[in-house]
């Protein structure tokens, strides 16, 4: 499932493009959200919660924090992102290749740019998606690795909570483990729960929250572990100790 932003100060504009969006969903027949901010700073305060957009169109001439420069913050931050400029005024494009914008769509905005835009994105996730296959009681089951918020053990077997999806597999946490192995950065919080470190957004000591807002519980004993490897994921090594 894509997580699509859209960041302009214009409410008209937010409007528009949340409609193209929403027609796009529906010809293609894909789950996708769709959520809308005023303002770069608003948005800016949401991605370091969670992080957890896809697709972000963004306008360029806004208020305290224009789009460029909050282009160039997202971008020291490293994570893909998929941005796509919107603006009426031309004077931007060398901008917009510094902080590789995947286009940059002039106003008013067409449809068909939309949607042509929103193809490649789609087909850049397909591209870069790293696939797994997991039985289930139906068959094998075909899931992107990037997309599993966590596995919780259910018995012998395991219930595999991903984004958009939720999956009764034929297989112990062990054998998850093992098959996760060096996909991602999973890690056990708890000897029943196996998270995806990448799909945290915050670490507690009694629950994870993951993103979506669904809870996990940690262990006392796994809590330091589990948060120093949190940090370091995203702040990076040396600043834990």
């Amino acid at each position: 499932m894509l997580s699509i932003a859209i960041v302009d100060d214009e409410q008209v504009h937010r409007d528009i493009l949340t409609k193209y969006i929403e027609e796009w969903k529906a010809k293609e027949r894909l789950e996708a959200e769709v959520e809308t901010f005023a303002s770069g700073e608003a948005f800016y305060f949401a991605w370091s919660g969670e992080q957890r957009y896809d697709v972000l169109f963004l306008d360029i001439m806004m208020g305290a924090t224009d789009g460029i420069s909050l282009a160039r913050r997202l971008r020291e931050q490293g994570r893909k992102l998929d941005i796509i400029f919107t603006t009426g005024i031309a004077d931007y494009m060398q901008e917009g290749y510094e902080v590789e914008a995947m286009h940059y769509l002039l106003k008013p905005l067409s449809k068909e740019k939309v949607w042509e835009c929103l193809d490649k994105c789609l087909m850049r996730r397909e591209e870069d998606a790293e696939w797994i296959l997991l039985p289930t009681e139906e068959g094998l089951v075909k899931t992107d690795v990037s997309k599993i918020l966590y596995g919780e053990a259910v018995g012998h077997y395991c219930v595999l909570e991903c984004m958009g999806e939720r999956l009764q597999l034929k297989l112990g946490m062990k054998e998850l483990a093992k098959k996760l192995e060096g996909r991602g950065d999973f890690l056990f919080c708890h000897r029943s729960y196996l998270v995806n470190l990448r799909r945290v957004s915050k670490v507690g000591r009694q629950d994870i929250v993951m993103e979506g807002g669904a809870l996990v519980p940690v262990s006392r004993r796994m809590y330091n572990e589990v948060n120093d490897r949190f940090i370091r994921a995203f702040v990076g090594p040396g600043l834990t100790e």
